[in-house]
C-alpha cells in the first residue's frame, strides 16, 4: 500500500512537472516574466533559430549587462540563468543577460559544436568533419548584432557550453579569442581525437605573450575515464603555457557525472568569473 501511494505521489510530481515545461514554451504570453522566447532567421545558416533570453530582475534599459551566450538552450541556459540570478541577488556577481540558443535539430547539434578540425562522429573517421566555425560566425555577425541592438547588452560577452557544446566553447578560443571575455567547458570531450583540441591549444598559447581571458573547466568524478583525462591534459597545458593575463579554474566535482556536472559547477565558475571581472 504505502508503495502503491509513493508510486501515486512520484506520477503525480511528474506529470505537473511535464505540465509546466509544457506551458513554460508553449508561448510568449506564458513565458515567466523575464523571459523571452523569440525567433532569429540566419542567413549564414539558412535556418531559422529559436532563443531563450533570460533578463535579470528589473531588468532596466538604461543600464548595460554582460551577456552570456549558452549552447545547448533549453537544456542548460535555465540553471544557468537561475545561478546567474541568485549569485547578483547576493552581491556575489554582477546581473547577466543569459541566451539560451536552441539547437533545433540534433543534426545541428551534432555538426554544428564540433570544431573543424574534428569528425562529427568520434567513432567513425569517415564521418563529416564539424561546422563550427560556421555557426561561430553566425553567433559573431549575426547573433550578437541581433541581442545587442534589441537589449541593453554592454560589449562583455560570455560563452557557455557542455559535452560537446564545451569544445566548441574552447575552439572559440583559437578562432576568435576576442570575440568572448569569459569562457565556461563543462564535461567537455578534449580526448577526441588523439586531444587535437589540447595540442591545438598548446600551439595557440605558445603564440601569444599575452592574453586576457578568464576560462573555467570542470568535469564530474563520475565521468569516464577519457573525460576526466582529456580534463587533466588541458590542465597541464594550461599551467605550462597559459600567458600573462590568462585567468583559468578547473574542477573534479565530487559525485557528479555527465548529466548533472554544469548544474554542480555553474554556480561556482560564475563566481570566480564575476572575481576576475572585479578586477578588469
Amino acid at each position: 500500500m504505502k508503495r502503491t501511494f509513493a508510486f501515486l505521489i512520484l506520477m503525480a510530481v511528474t506529470s505537473a512537472i511535464s505540465i509546466i515545461l509544457f506551458d513554460y514554451f508553449k508561448s510568449d504570453a506564458e513565458l515567466p516574466e523575464g523571459v523571452i522566447q523569440t525567433k532569429l532567421y540566419s542567413n549564414l545558416l539558412i535556418q531559422e533559430r529559436e532563443l531563450i533570453i533570460h533578463l535579470p530582475v528589473n531588468y532596466d534599459s538604461a543600464k548595460e549587462y554582460p551577456v552570456m551566450y549558452v549552447l545547448d538552450g533549453s537544456s542548460q541556459d535555465g540553471h544557468i540563468a537561475d545561478k546567474v540570478h541568485t549569485l547578483s541577488a547576493a552581491g556575489c556577481a554582477p546581473e547577466v543577460i543569459v541566451v539560451g540558443i536552441l539547437n533545433m535539430t540534433a543534426e545541428n547539434r551534432q555538426s554544428q559544436l564540433m570544431p573543424p578540425y574534428m569528425h562529427i562522429d568520434a567513432d567513425k573517421i569517415d564521418s563529416p568533419m564539424g561546422d563550427g566555425d560556421r555557426f561561430l560566425s553566425f553567433i559573431e555577425s549575426e547573433l550578437i548584432p541581433f541581442i545587442e541592438s534589441n537589449y541593453s547588452a554592454s560589449h562583455v560577452r560570455l560563452f557557455s557550453g557542455h559535452s560537446r557544446g564545451g569544445l566548441l566553447v574552447m575552439h572559440s578560443l583559437l578562432s576568435k579569442p576576442d570575440l568572448f571575455q569569459a569562457r565556461f567547458c563543462f564535461s567537455a570531450p578534449f580526448w577526441r581525437h588523439d586531444n587535437v583540441i589540447v595540442s591545438k591549444v598548446e600551439e595557440f598559447l605558445a603564440s601569444n605573450d599575452t592574453l586576457r581571458t578568464f576560462i573555467y573547466m570542470s568535469a564530474g568524478e563520475r565521468e569516464t575515464n577519457n573525460i576526466k583525462d582529456g580534463l587533466g591534459n588541458m590542465m597541464k597545458v594550461l599551467k605550462e603555457k597559459a600567458p600573462t593575463g590568462f585567468v583559468w579554474y578547473a574542477d573534479y566535482i565530487g559525485d557528479a557525472d555527465h548529466q548533472n556536472n554544469a548544474q554542480r559547477s555553474a554556480a561556482r565558475a560564475i563566481k570566480l568569473w564575476s572575481d576576475f571581472d572585479n578586477k578588469r
